[in-house]
C-alpha cells in the first residue's frame, strides 16, 4: 500500500510562515489582500440582511458567484479551498455549493523561461540532455503548476513533464498559517452553529494541499495505481520516470486519448460507449472498495477513452487513502442500505466519523429511511448520487453530522463520475453497472 505523506502540522505552518521578519510583515500584507477580499464580501452579505434580500433567488446566486470570482481573485490556495467547500455540506449550504463546483483552477501559466529553469535545475542537467524536444508552451495550467509535452531522448517516447509554479508554497503556508488562525478563532462558532471543528477541517484541508504541493509524492501515487491495475486490461495508467522526478517536476507517460465526456470522438472510434461506462464504474468502485487508494479528482480532464476501448487516468496529486477497517465499512453500508436497515446505517456514520461517538442516533433514523426512500424512487435501479447528495445536504444542517476529509474526496469522485457518465447515457443508472461487480 502507497503511504500518502504529508509535512503538515500547525507547528509546521507556523514555523514556515514566520520564519523571518520579512516572512511576518510577508503575513501581514496577504491579510491585508484577504480582509478586502473577503471583507467587500462579507459586507455585501451584511447589506442583503439589512435591507431584507438575503433570501432573494437572485440575490443569493449573486453572491454566490461573488464568492467564486473573489476565490479566484485571492488564489492558489482559495481556489482549493472552494473546490473542497463545494463537496462540504456540513459546511455550505447547497446554492452555494452548485456554485462552486464551477470553480475551476485553470489560470495564466507562468513565463515558460521560469519553468524550464525550475525543471532543469529539478533534473541537474540541461533539458536538451534529457528531451530532444519539449512544448514552447505548456499544453495546460493550474493552479499549482503546468504541463509541457516532450520527447524523451534516451528512448523516444512522448512524456508529459509537469512542473510546479515558482514561488507557491511560501504563499500556500503563509495562507494555511491564517485559515488555522481564523480556525481557532471561530472554532467555538462553527461547533456550535455548523456542528463541525473548523480548526480539524484546515487541518484537513492543510494536509491534503502540501501533499499535492510534492510532486514525489505523487510519482510514487502513479506507481502504486499501476501495481493495482497491472492484472486489469481495461485500465491505463501512465507509467512513470521516478529518475527524472523531483518535489517541483514530475514526468511521464503522455497519455494520447479521447476525452471522456466527448461522447461523438468515443464513438467514431469505436468504442461502445455501454461497456466504456462499465469500465469506468467498476474502475473506481476497484479502486475505493478494493485497493483503498482513490483518484480524489476524477474530473472529464483527468480521465480519457483510449481506442482500445480502455479508460486512462492521469494526474495523480489529489489521491486519498481508505484502511481496510473503513472500506468494510462502506461495504456494510451499502449492504445496510439495499436492506433498509437504517439502525444499521445510523451506525455506520459513527464508524465512519460522520457522528461523534455517543451521539443520539434515534431522530436521524427516520430521517435517513426518508432520504433513501426518496432517492431510490420506485426501485433501486432508480438512485443515483446527485439525488441523495442534495437530500443530504438538508441532514447535515438538521444533525451534528461532520463530513471528514477523505469521505468529502469520496462523495467528490462518484459524483464526478456519475456525472461523466450521465453525460455519456442520459438513463445512465449507477446501481444497475455496480451492481454486478458489488454482488461479487
Amino acid at each position: 500500500m502507497c503511504s500518502l505523506i504529508s509535512k503538515y502540522s500547525p507547528e509546521y505552518v507556523r514555523s514556515k510562515a514566520l520564519e523571518t521578519p520579512k516572512d511576518a510583515f510577508m503575513v501581514l500584507a496577504r491579510v491585508a489582500k484577504i480582509a478586502t477580499g473577503l471583507g467587500t464580501y462579507f459586507a455585501c452579505l451584511a447589506f442583503d440582511r439589512l435591507t431584507g434580500s438575503e433570501d432573494n433567488v437572485d440575490k443569493v446566486r449573486q453572491r454566490a458567484q461573488q464568492l467564486r470570482e473573489t476565490l479566484t481573485d485571492l488564489g492558489p490556495s482559495f481556489i482549493k479551498a472552494g473546490q473542497v467547500l463545494a463537496n462540504r455540506p456540513d459546511i455550505v449550504r447547497e446554492d452555494y455549493m452548485n456554485e462552486l463546483c464551477t470553480l475551476q483552477d485553470d489560470v495564466p501559466p507562468f513565463p515558460d523561461e521560469e519553468a524550464f529553469a525550475i525543471i532543469q535545475e529539478q533534473l541537474g542537467r540541461p533539458l536538451e540532455a534529457v528531451f530532444s524536444s519539449i512544448s514552447e508552451q505548456p499544453v495546460a495550467a493550474a493552479s499549482l503548476g503546468q504541463v509541457y509535452k516532450a520527447v524523451l531522448r534516451d528512448t523516444g517516447e512522448e512524456v508529459a513533464v509537469k512542473v510546479q509554479r515558482p514561488d507557491i508554497e511560501p504563499i500556500i503556508l503563509r495562507d494555511l498559517f491564517v485559515f488555522r488562525a481564523l480556525g481557532s478563532l471561530f472554532n467555538a462558532f462553527s461547533q456550535q452553529r455548523l456542528g463541525c471543528n473548523a480548526e480539524l477541517v484546515v487541518d484537513e484541508f492543510g494536509e491534503k494541499l502540501l501533499e499535492e504541493l510534492d510532486y514525489m509524492q505523487e510519482a510514487r501515487n502513479i506507481e502504486e495505481f499501476g501495481r493495482n491495475f497491472a492484472s486489469d486490461p481495461t485500465v491505463k495508467i501512465p507509467w512513470v520516470r521516478r529518475d527524472l522526478c523531483g518535489s517541483k517536476v514530475v514526468v511521464m507517460e503522455w497519455i494520447e486519448g479521447i476525452r471522456c465526456t466527448d461522447i461523438n470522438g468515443i464513438r467514431t472510434s469505436g468504442v461502445d460507449v455501454e461497456e466504456f461506462i462499465r469500465v469506468g464504474v467498476v474502475s473506481g468502485l476497484r479502486q475505493l472498495l478494493e485497493f483503498g487508494l482513490f483518484h480524489g479528482d476524477p474530473h472529464p480532464g483527468n480521465i480519457f477513452c483510449l481506442r482500445d476501448g480502455r479508460i486512462a487516468y492521469v494526474d495523480f496529486g489529489n489521491v486519498a487513502q481508505l484502511s481496510n477497517s473503513n472500506k468494510q465499512v462502506l461495504i456494510d453500508a451499502v449492504v445496510h442500505a439495499v436492506n433498509e436497515d437504517y439502525d444499521e446505517m445510523a451506525g455506520d456514520f459513527i464508524k465512519l466519523g460522520f457522528l461523534s461517538p455517543g451521539t443520539d442516533i434515534t431522530p436521524i433514523v427516520p430521517a435517513l429511511e426518508k432520504i433513501w426512500r426518496d432517492s431510490k424512487g420506485q426501485s433501486l435501479a432508480d438512485f443515483n448520487f446527485r439525488t441523495v447528495t442534495s437530500k443530504f445536504n438538508e441532514l447535515v444542517y438538521q444533525y451534528p453530522i461532520r463530513i471528514p476529509e477523505r469521505y468529502s474526496l469520496v462523495i467528490r469522485s462518484l459524483l464526478t463520475q456519475e456525472g461523466i457518465c450521465m453525460t455519456l447515457k442520459p438513463q445512465f443508472h449507477f446501481l444497475e453497472v455496480a451492481y454486478p461487480y458489488v454482488a461479487r
